[in-house]
Order: structure tokens, then sequence, then C-alpha cells
């Protein structure tokens, strides 16, 4: 008999074992479809395409249209996250990012500096310490926040900003450009002075002061002329000019000109001011004035030759080649007076080029 009911019931167990087994499968299989449904999207997919791009206006409509489906993907978050930052909606930001979940620190940075551009200054600066915290010396990090402090006018911070700066690698050049700033504004100008020279040994092209170039020239030749130095304020001053010929920096023309006038009032013996003035009028193309202004240098050092060839290229603008020619056999002769004496033993003069 019980023979008998095991042959009855094994089919019945065959046939539920199937039914469990192919019920399985189809369940995996559901899992399966929905996990790549979760990660994979079409939206989703262009949204990368999109940042990759650069167009953050499609890239945070395919997001959002993403997380309306699907809003437990921190990665759809968190693209819509940095497109809102790169477009100044930092508060809208805040939100995506806590969705995201913990970021890197290239999407500290752009959550960061979203704030800064957003003027949420104090959030800004403890993103940047969050960087910081993991980061000690990001250059860009430190810089950034030395730029909020600044703006804040923390000076203590700003100190052991630019220390740090000058200690990391890459940072020296910001670090010192900071310091001087820092300086600068606070009317220390031997401090001034000190630090912008630095900037030159480190970085003599300034190719990594993070200052306008015209800034950086104005504040050192001002700090210099404070402290006496106005010799060198003229010579930094006149290489930049002649660096820019046609001077578009408009501003910078007007800085070197203050600078300039006063330096012509507190030495009115010293024919340096009155010389750049002149190149400075000169590059206006306001010739009148730059005549007067290089015809009191040239009353104050009447052989300096570079006035004179100054004064030349003035007059023959001006149309008075008289002048200009009477002023060339001036040069000539002041030359001539110069060269030494030629040994008659020495077939070439050592003056000769």
């Amino acid at each position: 008999m019980t023979q008998q009911l095991l042959v009855a019931f094994r089919p019945s167990l065959l046939r539920r074992t199937r039914i469990f087994l192919e019920s399985l499968i189809l369940l995996t299989g559901l899992l399966a479809l929905t996990a790549w449904n979760v990660t994979r999207s079409e939206a989703l997919g262009q949204a990368r395409q999109a940042y990759a791009r650069g167009e953050l206006t499609t890239c945070l409509r395919y997001s959002l249209d993403h997380l309306e489906r699907r809003p437990w993907s921190r990665e759809a978050a968190l693209l819509a996250a940095r497109c809102l930052s790169r477009l100044d909606f930092a508060d809208a930001a805040e939100s995506y990012y806590e969705r995201a979940g913990e970021l890197d620190l290239n999407d500290l940075q752009i959550r960061a500096f979203g704030l800064v551009r957003g003027n949420h200054r104090l959030r800004a600066i403890q993103a940047y310490e969050q960087i910081l915290a993991r980061s000690p010396e990001n250059v860009t990090a430190l810089r950034r926040l030395a730029a909020v402090q600044l703006s804040e006018n923390n000076i203590p911070q700003l100190e052991a900003l630019a220390k740090r700066l000058i200690r990391s690698p890459g940072g020296a050049a910001i670090g010192y450009t900071l310091r001087g700033v820092v300086a600068h504004n606070d009317k220390n100008r031997e401090g001034a002075v000190a630090a912008f020279e630095h900037v030159l040994e480190v970085d003599p092209d300034l190719r990594l002061m993070p200052l306008p170039h015209q800034t950086f020239w104005s504040y050192l030749a001002e700090d210099l002329i404070k402290i006496g130095r106005t010799d060198e304020a003229g010579r930094d001053l006149t290489r930049v000019l002649d660096e820019t010929p046609d001077a578009p920096q408009h501003g910078l023309l007007d800085e070197a000109e203050r600078c300039f006038q006063q330096a012509a009032e507190w030495e009115p013996d010293n024919y340096l001011p009155r010389y750049s003035l002149g190149k400075i009028e000169l590059q206006r193309h306001r010739l009148e004035a730059a005549r007067q202004h290089l015809e009191a240098a040239r009353q104050l050092a009447p052989r300096q030759v570079d006035v004179l060839q100054s004064l030349v290229t003035v007059y023959r603008l001006l149309g008075q080649p008289a002048d200009a020619d009477r002023i060339d056999t001036a040069i000539s002769q002041i030359r001539e007076r110069s060269m030494p004496a030629r040994n008659p033993k020495d077939p070439w003069p050592r003056y000769a080029l």
C-alpha cells in the first residue's frame, strides 16, 4: 500500500518541483531586468553624453527626467548637482549633492566654487576646508579659499594660507603674491615689496602669479615709491610699458601715471619720473604732453641718451625735423665723447660690435 502511494505521489512532486524551478528562473530574470532598468535608461545615457559635451542645461533636463522615474539614482542626482552648481544655482544644487552621497575631490571643488560664485562665502569657506582636510596641499583649494578670505579681510587666516601655499608644490608664487597683497592692503610697504620680490624670484615671467599683471606691477611700483626706491619703481613700470607698446590696458597707464606723478613731486631733481610720464603720453599719442615731460627730463639729465632718443621720436611725429636732427646730433656727440681712446696697437677698438 505504501509503495502504491509513493508511485502515485511521485509525478505530483516532480511537477511541483518543475513549477518551482520555472518560477525561480522567471523571478531571477525579472530581478535582473529591474536592476538593468534601475542603472540604465535612455535619459541617464543622454545626460552623461550632454555633460561630457558641456551642455549643462540639456544634461540637467535629462538628469531630472531620470530622477522623476527613479528617484534613488545617485548618478543622476550627482549630474544634476554638478549642472546646478556650474549654472550658478548653488542653493538648488545642495539637495542633489545630499542624494548623491559621498563626493570625490573633483565634485567637492565644483560644489565649493559654485558656492563662491553664489556669494555664499561662509559655506564656501567650510567647503574648501572640507577639501583641505582630505588633501592638505591642494593648491586649487588653497588659492580659492584665500580669495574668499581676502574678500572677508580675515588677516590671520590669510597669513596662514600664504604660508601653506608657499610650502605646497607649485604654490610658492601664489603664496608670496597673497602675502604681498595682504601687506599692501595693510600699508606695510616693506613687507609688500619683500613678498612681491620673492614672486619675481620664483616666477620671473609671472606665469603662475594670480593677479592681473597690471595690478601686480602697480602695487609693487606704489610700494617701492613709498619706501623711497623711486628708480626701481620707474624701471619696473617702464619695462611693462615697453612690453605693451600699443597700451591696450588703459588701467595700467593710468596707474603708472599716478605713481610717476607722485614720484616727480617727491623727488623733483630725479629725471626718471618725468621721462616715464613722457613715454606714457607718447603711447597715448598725446605728443605735446609727451614733449613737455621729456623736455623737463632733459633739463634734469641733459646727457641721458634714452631721454634724447624719445625726444627725437616725438619731434619727428610732431613734424619738426629740424629739432629732431638737432637732438640727433647731440646724441652722436655724447656717444663720441663716451667712447674709450683707441690703442693704436690694437687693430680693433674694444667698443666695436
